[in-house]
């Protein structure tokens, strides 16, 4: 599989190529086209133009495209949710940022980057992007050529070259995220701060100790810088950009230095302090809310390139400022990597790594909702499989056919078989009206079934041992003294049998006889039923009660 991410700049496009596979992914190629600087120029159309061209050398099925809103254009916010849940945190986004951004929420599409697991809670950047800029996203790739896949945020992709992007979020104690009681502060946190300064903007990338915790757009680039020079040097826009690109430098010492040289280090200068500016503010704002202390700077975009732009801003902010590391380290690349490759290509490479983000790390996808793409998946099934899948459609419509002629024709048969057991009804019972005979017939059959129920419960009844059987056969096992004396051998009282059950009671001679009448019991009944039960009563000798179970099934 393809990837394209698309970085649509100002001052130039920037595509970055990947190719995934089950084995993972690499870095096979980066594209940048350079637009005109003419403002006569249309560079929305030119746009299209490179876009077509390039879009036309792929094959779309097996091609996946990412492209970025402008971090300017998207409001993100870092809040903390009491659950944990990625689709309850984006269920609730909308509700939790209504105060917050200047939109209407029917008219913003909303997401989410969880940044870190705070015990049950999860820390996340939100994003809220206007929809008129997602359609216009859409729309320039769909006159460029080609279909979306996904629309990103350029400052969240961005951070992806920076972050273990396939891990999921980190998990921190809760003691680490919360405010001290004495002083109300949280504890401090080391960060690192990623500045990449393009065209006409520069992006700001606030890390708390390995968590993004702020995304930054600050309206300032290298168009002020050209202007600033194309000011100081009266020459067109062209030269200025030409200057800013090949020999632009800020002198930290102006010894031996020409007036051309200070007029030139003192133009970018001088711009370079606009930045400055908004630079501290939102260094200081940030500082604030998570009382961080910063450790450096790393540098990325075109403007890394000029010469002691580091160590002016070290000087200005008291922050050590360098040219970022090389971003490949840890992204396997198929083509050689220069410098200027090496500051430019990070945005486009964040993009295109937002394609392989798997669930437990998502990507930003404002592609949803009345936005989300059509599933092309089934176009290219129906156009691949379209005859079978007819095939099996008429099949279908001939078996269905022939099953509903089955079923008339045996509704017919069935409709012959009633009419002649009627007529056969009449015949026996001597009814000629069909409602009569349907009754008589019915009633016979009632007639029939009680007849042999009846049967079944006499046949039943006869196999039944009689009562005075048991009563002889417990006569012979008890131990019984004939003829009959007062106070000797046994004197029962009750003697019941209740279909299988039975119960005896009366008076014995004494403990032994007790026995011998269980015993008995033990023999004429089913086994294990003999209980014996609590006796009372007056009576010469020893009282006994025992209910038992007998056969009355020979």
């Amino acid at each position: 599989m393809k990837i394209l991410g698309v970085d649509l700049g100002s001052y130039s496009i920037k595509v970055a190529e990947l190719d995934s596979s089950g084995k993972g992914f690499s870095f096979t190629n980066f594209h940048e086209f350079t637009l005109s600087q003419d403002p006569n120029r249309d560079r929305g159309l030119e746009i299209i133009e490179v876009l077509r061209g390039f879009s036309e050398r792929f094959d779309p099925a097996n091609t996946r495209w990412v492209v970025g809103i402008p971090q300017g254009d998207v409001a993100t916010h870092q809040k903390r949710f009491p659950f944990r849940e990625r689709q309850k945190i984006l269920k609730s986004l909308p509700f939790e940022l209504e105060e917050d951004i200047p939109l209407d929420i029917d008219e913003a599409i909303f997401d989410a980057k969880i940044i870190e697991y705070v015990g049950p809670m999860a820390d996340v950047l939100t994003v809220a992007c206007p929809k008129e800029a997602i359609e216009e996203a859409l729309n320039v790739a769909k006159d460029g050529g080609f279909e979306v896949d996904t629309v990103s945020v350029e400052g969240l992709a961005f951070a992806n070259v920076f972050e273990r992007w396939n891990s999921a979020p980190a998990e921190v104690p809760l003691a680490a995220r919360e405010p001290d009681e004495a002083t109300n502060q949280l504890p401090v946190s080391q960060s690192r701060l990623v500045l990449h300064m393009g065209h006409n903007r520069t992006l700001l990338l606030v890390y708390r100790d390995t968590g993004l915790v702020a995304v930054r757009s600050l309206l300032w680039g290298g168009s002020d810088v050209a202007q600033a020079l194309m000011g100081a040097f009266s020459i067109p826009i062209f030269e200025a950009v030409k200057i800013l690109r090949s020999k632009a430098y800020i002198l930290m010492n102006s010894a031996g230095a020409t007036k051309d040289q200070l007029k030139l280090s003192q133009a970018i200068a001088t711009s370079v302090d606009n930045l400055m500016r908004d630079l501290r503010l939102t260094l200081l704002e940030v500082k604030a809310a998570y009382n961080l202390e910063f450790q450096r700077i790393d540098m990325t975009g075109g403007l890394s390139s000029i010469q002691n732009l580091g160590a002016y801003l070290t000087q200005s902010l008291e922050i050590p400022a360098n040219v970022a590391p090389s971003i490949f380290n840890e992204v396997p690349t198929r083509f050689p990597v220069t410098a200027e490759v090496e500051a430019t290509a990070g945005v486009a490479l964040g993009l295109a790594i937002e394609a392989l983000k798997r669930p437990r790390n998502p990507a930003i996808n404002l592609r949803q909702g009345e936005f989300a793409r059509e599933n092309l998946s089934f176009k290219l099934f129906w156009e691949n499989w379209r005859v079978p899948v007819q095939i099996a459609a008429t099949a279908f419509v001939i078996f269905t056919i022939y099953s509903f002629v089955r079923d008339s024709m045996t509704a017919g048969l069935v409709y012959s078989a009633e009419e002649h057991l009627t007529e056969a009804a009449q015949k026996v019972i001597g009814q000629k009206n069909i409602a009569d005979a349907t009754s008589a017939v019915e009633r016979y059959l009632r007639q029939q079934k009680s007849m042999i129920k009846t049967r079944e419960a006499y046949a039943q009844i006869e196999d039944y041992v009689p009562a005075f059987d048991i009563l002889a056969k417990l006569s012979e096992k008890l131990p019984v003294k004939k003829p009959y004396v007062p106070g000797q051998g046994l004197d029962v009282r009750v003697l019941t049998i209740e279909n299988d059950d039975a119960h005896i009671e009366g008076f014995a001679q004494g403990s032994v006889t007790v026995d011998q009448v269980q015993r008995a019991l033990e023999e004429t009944a089913q086994p294990k039923s003999v209980k014996a039960l609590p006796a009372g009563g007056s009576g010469p000798g020893k009282a006994f009660s025992f209910n038992f179970k007998i056969n009355r099934k020979p």
